[in-house]
């Protein structure tokens, strides 16, 4: 049981690491949390916006859904947002004041109004009418009731007032004379200009009574406008909020990419600094903490930096491979050439001394020549002359000049289109000058580094394939010697490397193989050494060259 908690919380910290570890997945939980809290300020602000206009017009009915709470006298529960923007008052049987939700309601409304107030429950109103008495104004007000058994409405009782408000017709109001104007809005259901006034009568639960005072917003096509105007205001804090989360998330983003480039940036100066050993072991140990979408990119950088690593550890051995081979020739010519100015060398042997300061002179000669030729075709603005040729043409022209190679080493060359008939050999993209100089190359070195009597085959057939474009021509080209020595078979395209580890001066340049393997790489091809030569051969090299289109 112990191993399996281990194993799972093992498990679980491996992949929270790698989690934490992706850019795409910071990225994408940075945009979903602002998504989300973007979400939640736009419906909060709805939420709010639309409760703040809702409770910018309560009603009767807003009141009630506290009714629990009134009829246990519980008034404190009143007190919520809900009802602020209205006034509420409550007396009890004998008229004295409960609660009122303000001073001003408080100052306001009296017991001695409550008769003047329309009852919420329709079971006693006034309606007031206006009529025209020979040109002057009258107000008819009838107290309507509802009768008990037929459910209609009749009226209790009525009055006349006239434009001073006093009661000229009628049994309503009779002892009063007058109304005042704000017994006269009462009446009317109206508390001023932008507030309306209804009460509830009910009973607790103790079977006492009590009379609720409403006073709420009229609702009017102003009021409802400046309602809309006061609720919409919250965007203008949401607004900024919005702004905030939008360059937090921002930032975060950026700072991400920042992050995730330091480790790269340092590994790049480290590399400037000391030459490339720090830097990549830093660029290295920073692969562990980038993240996996950026890895190809460290790990690309650090083939980079091997092979720039690589270029400049190669040139500086070209350059002492080079300065080695120059320095040997250059040496017998400079001290032949001190015998002859001191008088030293004897009459009979001036003739050999000669001799030897033209092949030391050919010989550093060839080598320049060679390492221009190199340095020519490594040129990135270098371009090969290619055309449509038949191989099989070419390698006729080439036996002959192989063959007098050969016979200078005690070796022979030969070439046989291992039996395939010419005109079945197709034609491919070749440049006659590059080719000749890959082929020469391959069959000198042959011929030059094995004993005499070696057998040079240059072999060429055709290689079918499934597609046409895949279609190859191989040239092979194959000797019967002593084979190559293991320790440089993994390095023998690069330059300066011979099969005489010393470097003697008669070891060849080291860059024959060098500039075969570029001569066939700028006509598409690819050469190697086969792992298993042609029966009856110890060496076999193969260059394949893809079908002319």
């Amino acid at each position: 049981m112990d191993n399996f908690f281990l194993r799972a919380r093992t498990w679980t910290s491996e992949h929270l690491a790698r989690a934490s570890s992706s850019l795409a997945r910071r990225c994408l939980a940075c945009i979903v949390i602002y998504a989300v809290l973007l979400l939640a300020l736009v419906a909060g602000a709805t939420v709010i916006s639309d409760t703040r206009l809702a409770n910018a017009f309560p009603t009767m009915e807003t009141v009630l859904t506290y009714e629990t709470a009134l009829e246990h006298d519980r008034f404190n529960e009143l007190d919520t947002p809900e009802l602020a923007s209205c006034g509420i008052a409550i007396f009890d049987a004998r008229g004295a004041r409960l609660y009122a939700s303000s001073e001003k309601v408080a100052e306001r409304i009296l017991s001695s109004d409550l008769e003047m107030i329309n009852d919420y429950g329709d079971n006693q109103f006034y309606e007031v009418l206006l009529e025209d008495n020979d040109g002057s104004t009258r107000y008819r007000i009838t107290l309507c009731g509802l009768d008990g058994e037929s459910g209609m409405m009749d009226a209790d009782a009525w009055c006349v007032l006239d434009e001073d408000l006093t009661v000229v017709e009628g049994d309503l109001f009779a002892d009063r004379g007058q109304l005042t104007q704000r017994e006269f809005d009462f009446i009317k259901g109206a508390y001023n200009a932008r507030m309306a006034v209804e009460r509830y009568d009910y009973t607790t639960v103790s079977g006492a009574g009590r009379t609720l005072v409403l006073v709420s917003p009229l609702v009017t096509d102003a009021s409802f406008a400046r309602a809309v105007a006061e609720a919409n205001r919250l965007w203008l804090y949401a607004i900024p909020v919005a702004i905030v989360l939008t360059g937090g998330a921002a930032w975060y983003l950026v700072h991400q990419m920042k992050r995730v480039t330091l480790p790269l940036d340092r590994a790049i100066d480290a590399y400037r600094a000391d030459g490339g050993g720090d830097g990549i072991a830093r660029a290295k140990e920073a692969e562990k903490t980038i993240p996996v979408e950026l890895a190809p990119v460290y790990r690309n950088f650090i083939g980079l930096m091997d092979m720039l690593r690589d270029a400049r550890d190669g040139q500086k051995r070209i350059v002492a491979d080079l300065s080695h081979d120059l320095k040997t020739p250059l040496a017998v010519l400079y001290g032949y050439a001190m015998a002859f100015c001191d008088g030293r060398v004897p009459e009979e042997d001036e003739q050999r001394y000669y001799r030897i300061i033209a092949e030391k002179s050919l010989a550093a000669s060839e080598l320049i020549d060679t390492l221009a030729a190199y340095a020519k075709m490594d040129h990135p603005d270098y371009i090969p002359h290619l055309e449509r040729r038949h191989v099989d043409e070419l390698l006729r022209d080439i036996e002959h000049e192989a063959a007098s190679i050969a016979e200078q080493s005690g070796c022979s060359v030969e070439v046989k289109l291992s039996n395939t008939a010419p005109e079945e050999v197709p034609p491919v993209l070749v440049d006659e000058q590059l080719l000749r100089r890959a082929l020469l190359n391959l069959a000198g070195n042959a011929c030059q580094h094995n004993p005499a009597g070696t057998q040079v085959v240059i072999f060429c057939e055709r290689v079918p394939a499934v597609s046409p474009r895949d279609e190859l021509v191989r040239i092979s080209v194959a000797d019967t010697g002593s084979g190559i020595a293991p320790e440089i078979a993994d390095t023998l395209f690069d330059p300066f490397v011979t099969r005489n580890t010393a470097r003697t001066s008669n070891a060849g340049t080291g860059l024959g193989l060098a500039i075969t393997q570029k001569c066939i790489s700028l006509m598409s091809g690819t050469i190697y050494v086969a792992k298993r030569p042609r029966e009856g051969f110890a060496t076999e090299f193969v260059i394949d060259l893809p079908v002319a289109p």
